[in-house]
C-alpha cells in the first residue's frame, strides 16, 4: 500500500501516460477484495457472511474505479454514468456488511448506542446539507440527474460514517480489526468530502495525486483489517456493553447537539442566515433523541438496581419490597401469599472442586429453570449466594406444596453443564410457607428449608400452618 502511494505521487509529478499514473491506485483497489477473501479463508471467522459481502462490495468498488478511470481517460463526461450505478450497489452491500457486524456484536440491537448514533447522524446530516448538498443542488448549470447523482454521494458516505460510529459506540470486542476498519471508513469519508468540496463546490481540479493516496490508504487499511487474525472474534457476540455514559461519549454527544445552533450562528455571521425551519427541525429532533436517551439511561439504571447481575433475577432488596407489597395486599383481601426459599445443595463443594466459573454457570442454569417453571404471576429472586426465593401470590398450602415439588424436580431432572466437558448433577432443597406477614414468612420458610436439608437434601418441606 505504501509503495503504491509513493508511486502514485511520483508518477503524478511528471507528464506520464494517464493510465500509468492511475495504475498504482488500481492495483490497491483491485487487491483489496482479493485480500479480504484471502484473510477470510485463512482465519476462518465463525460467521462468514459479513466478510464475504464486504469483499463483494469492494469488488464492485474496484469495478467502479476502473470504469471511472476509463471515462476520465476518454475525456469529459456528465453524471450519471454506468460507474455511478456500480458505486451505488457498492454502498448497499457495504452498509449490509456493517449492519451484519453490528447485529452480531451487540446483544439485541443495543438501543442506547443506536440513539447516540442517530444524534450524531442528525448533526452530521445538517452539516452535509448546508455545506454540500444544498450548494450542489443550487447549481443551475447542472442537469437534474447530475445534481441528484452528485448529491447522493455525500449522503451515502454519511450513512457509512454513521454506521462506523455505531460500530464504535456499540457493544463488542475492541482491537486492531475494529480500529483499522473505522480508520478506513473515516479516511474514505474524508477523501470523498474533499473531492466534493474541491471538485464541485469550488471547481478546483480533483485529479491530485495526494487525494488518490488518501483513498488508497483507506482501501489498504480495510484489507489489513481482513488479514488480521482478530477477525475470528471481531463479530463475536458479547453480553457486556461498553460504559453507557462515559465522559468521551458525553462530550461527543454534547458537540453533536450544539452543532445546529453553532451552524446557525456561523451562517448568520456570514450574512447567509440558515433556514429557520431546517434549524428548528434539527434542534427539535436532537432534543427528542436526547430525551429518549435520558429515559433509556434512567430505565437501565432502575433495571440494574432491581436485577441480579449474574442470574437476571430480582435482587434481594427488590424481592423484599415486592414481598411486603404482596403481603399487605393479601392481608387486606383475606388470602395468603406463598413463599419458597431454595438452596443449591453442596454448592461450596462445586466451587472448591471446579472453580467459581463453573459455580456461576450452575447458578445461572438453576435461575433459568426456576424462572421457566414458575407459576404465572410469581416473582423469582436471588436472595444471596446460592439461595433463591420465589413468591407465589394467592396460593393455598396444598398448591404451594405441589409448586415446590415441581421446582425441585425441574432442577434435578437434567444435569448442568459446568464447563465445555463436564456435566454435573445439581439438586436443590426447598422450604415453603404461606402467610401474610413478610418477616414471619421468611423466617418460617427458612426454617422449613433447614428441615429439608437436615432430612437429606434434594427435597421440599412445607412449614406447618
Amino acid at each position: 500500500m505504501v509503495a503504491c502511494m509513493v508511486a502514485r505521487i511520483w508518477l503524478g509529478r511528471a507528464d506520464h501516460h494517464f493510465l500509468l499514473m492511475n495504475a498504482p491506485y488500481m492495483f490497491v483497489s483491485i487487491g483489496t477484495p482479493i485480500l479480504i477473501v484471502v484473510g477470510t479463508i485463512r482465519h476462518r471467522p465463525p460467521h462468514l457472511a459479513g466478510w464475504l459481502i464486504l469483499a463483494a462490495a469492494q469488488l464492485l468498488y474496484a469495478v467502479g474505479d476502473g470504469m471511472t478511470v476509463f471515462d476520465d481517460w476518454l475525456g469529459d463526461f456528465l453524471e450519471p454514468t454506468p460507474a455511478d450505478v456500480v458505486y451505488f450497489v457498492y454502498y448497499a452491500l457495504a452498509v449490509t456488511a456493517i449492519l451484519i457486524f453490528i447485529r452480531r456484536r451487540a446483544p439485541g440491537w443495543d438501543l442506547p448506542s443506536g440513539v447516540d448514533a442517530l444524534i450524531i447522524a442528525c448533526s452530521a446530516g445538517l452539516l452535509t446539507w448546508v455545506y454540500l448538498v444544498n450548494p450542489l443542488t443550487s447549481d443551475s448549470e447542472l442537469p437534474l440527474a447530475a445534481k441528484l447523482t452528485e448529491s447522493a454521494y455525500p449522503v451515502l458516505d454519511l450513512m457509512l460514517l454513521i454506521l462506523a460510529i455505531r460500530l464504535v459506540m456499540g457493544a463488542g470486542t475492541r482491537g486492531p480489526v475494529l480500529y483499522l476498519m473505522i480508520t478506513s471508513l473515516v479516511l474514505m469519508f474524508g477523501a470523498d468530502l474533499l473531492y466534493a468540496v474541491l471538485g464541485v463546490v469550488t471547481g478546483e481540479a480533483t485529479s491530485a495525486a495526494w487525494l488518490d493516496t488518501v483513498w488508497m490508504a483507506s482501501l489498504g487499511l480495510l484489507a489489513m483489517a481482513a488479514l488480521h487474525p482478530g477477525i475470528r472474534t471481531f463479530d463475536q457476540r458479547t453480553a457486556t456493553a461498553i460504559p453507557d455514559a462515559s465522559p468521551g461519549r458525553l462530550v461527543l454527544l454534547a458537540i453533536a447537539v450544539l452543532m445546529a445552533p453553532a451552524v446557525q450562528m456561523i451562517e448568520h455571521l456570514r450574512g447567509e442566515d440558515l433556514s429557520v425551519p431546517l434549524a428548528s427541525a434539527s434542534c427539535a429532533v436532537m432534543f427528542l433523541l436526547v430525551l429518549a436517551r435520558m429515559a433509556g439511561l434512567i430505565t437501565s439504571q432502575r433495571q440494574a438496581a432491581v436485577t441480579d447481575g449474574l442470574t437476571g433475577l430480582r435482587t434481594r432488596r427488590a424481592f423484599e419490597e415486592t414481598l411486603a407489597v404482596e403481603c399487605r395486599r393479601a392481608s387486606r383481601n383475606g388470602y395468603e401469599a406463598g413463599l419458597l426459599v431454595i438452596d443449591v445443595d453442596h454448592f461450596k463443594r462445586v466451587n472448591d472442586t471446579y472453580g467459581h466459573p463453573a459455580g456461576d454457570r450452575i447458578l445461572r442454569e438453576v435461575a433459568d429453570r426456576l424462572a421457566a417453571n414458575a407459576r404465572a404471576g410469581s416473582v423469582v429472586g436471588r436472595y444471596g449466594g446460592e439461595e433463591f426465593v420465589v413468591l407465589a401470590p394467592h396460593t393455598s398450602p396444598a398448591a404451594l406444596r405441589a409448586f415446590a415439588e415441581r421446582i425441585r424436580t425441574a432442577v434435578a431432572g437434567l444435569p448442568v453443564k459446568a464447563d465445555d466437558d463436564m456435566l454435573l448433577a445439581v439438586t436443590v432443597s426447598v422450604g415453603a410457607a404461606t402467610g401474610t406477614d413478610p418477616e414471619e414468612l421468611l423466617r418460617v420458610a427458612d426454617a422449613a428449608l433447614y428441615e429439608a436439608k437436615a432430612a437429606g437434601r434434594n427435597r421440599s418441606v412445607l412449614a406447618a400452618s
